[in-house]
């Protein structure tokens, strides 16, 4: 079989089977590596997008620590993967990952960065990286700071990282981007402000890293709204004010807007100038506080992962859920994870194979 006839055919092999597909013989492995499959899948519109939850097991499914694996009454953490396009959920062999580490993704690469011992539950530097084209994971070059509970995403090719908190429970306003081609960490100038449970993103144009509210070691819960974002020209972190943050609030770049979803509304920035707008409804039935989002398919749907509100004593109380939303349509979806996969999700990435 001439070898474009073969790429173009193993091209159209689902995900979930490339690790098997590639054990079949080298020839398989090697075409499936290739620059060209990639290519084939998107020609052959094969393409899946893929949602990585780092996320806690959920106790009502029976889920939980092992004797030995962490302190007791904490619940597992580890990567799931919901497969948007077709609907699947899987859980990823990972190595042990930190509790409340984040996940960023950059090609087709998830980093999981930082988080917590789950022994000592003080903040770790360690990085793992995930090769969702091959299903391989490799251990990163660790950060230069230990921290969790920090502002994460890519943004320019790389993977920045801003904020959070020491083992003192101190606030930090340093920051380092990763290359996770080059398996290298850059460190960045500090931040102007100190920022806790920040929240990040990349800017508007897509390669700027933005650090959103959080807040100071002296004002602990007191969440700011403003943020800084990095500028890799000039090497420096510019403020930007009015921002949309509070606690409760996911951010997300859609189509290159920044969009905030809070209380009853999805809101768009759309500059200094002309400030925010409503483009659509917030994902009913979701708790306030507990969301996370991440845009996929280019823009056109956004996943939010969060609690499910249970005021009106319908059953669902601890468990947690996904809400798509259609950027053409402004409709949401709701999607019930089985059992296994409804704990809370603490950070999220996607990636399109």
């Amino acid at each position: 079989m001439p070898d474009d006839v073969a790429v173009d055919c193993l091209a159209r092999v689902p995900h979930g089977s490339h690790r098997a597909m590639r054990r079949v013989c080298r020839g398989w492995r090697t075409a499936a590596s290739a620059t060209a499959f990639a290519s084939a899948r998107a020609e052959a519109g094969a393409n899946e997008d893929l949602v990585f939850l780092l996320q806690f097991g959920n106790p009502a499914a029976g889920e939980g620590p092992k004797d030995g694996d962490a302190p007791a009454n904490s619940p597992a953490y580890g990567v799931a993967v919901y497969n948007v396009s077709t609907g699947e959920w899987s859980r990823e062999r990972a190595p042990p990952v930190p509790m409340f580490a984040q996940c960023a993704a950059v090609g087709t690469r998830v980093a999981v960065l930082g988080g917590w011992d789950p022994q000592t539950f003080e903040p770790v530097a360690d990085v793992h990286v995930l090769d969702t084209a091959t299903g391989v994971w490799r251990r990163g070059a660790p950060m230069r700071s230990a921290r969790s509970f920090f502002a994460c995403a890519e943004a320019g090719g790389k993977i920045y990282v801003a904020g959070g908190h020491d083992k003192h429970k101190n606030a930090l306003k340093t920051a380092e981007a990763y290359d996770a081609v080059a398996d290298a960490w850059d460190p960045l100038p500090d931040m102007s402000e100190e920022r806790d449970e920040c929240d990040g993103m990349a800017t508007v144009a897509g390669d700027r890293f933005l650090a959103v509210s959080g807040y100071r070691t002296a004002r602990q819960g007191g969440f700011e709204r403003d943020a800084e974002w990095f500028d890799p020209a000039a090497r420096a972190w510019r403020r930007l004010d009015r921002v949309r943050a509070p606690p409760s609030a996911a951010h997300v770049v859609v189509r290159g807007r920044v969009w905030c979803i809070e209380g009853a509304a999805v809101m768009e920035w759309l500059g200094e100038r002309r400030g925010w707008r409503e483009v659509g409804p917030s994902p009913p039935g979701l708790k306030a506080g507990t969301a996370r989002a991440v845009c996929v398919g280019g823009g056109d749907r956004v996943i939010v992962t969060g609690a499910i509100d249970d005021t009106d004593g319908n059953g669902s109380s601890g468990r947690h859920a996904l809400w798509v939303f259609d950027v053409k349509t402004k409709n949401w979806t709701v999607v019930r994870p089985p059992p296994e996969f409804a704990g809370f999700a603490f950070s999220v990435a996607s990636v399109r194979i």
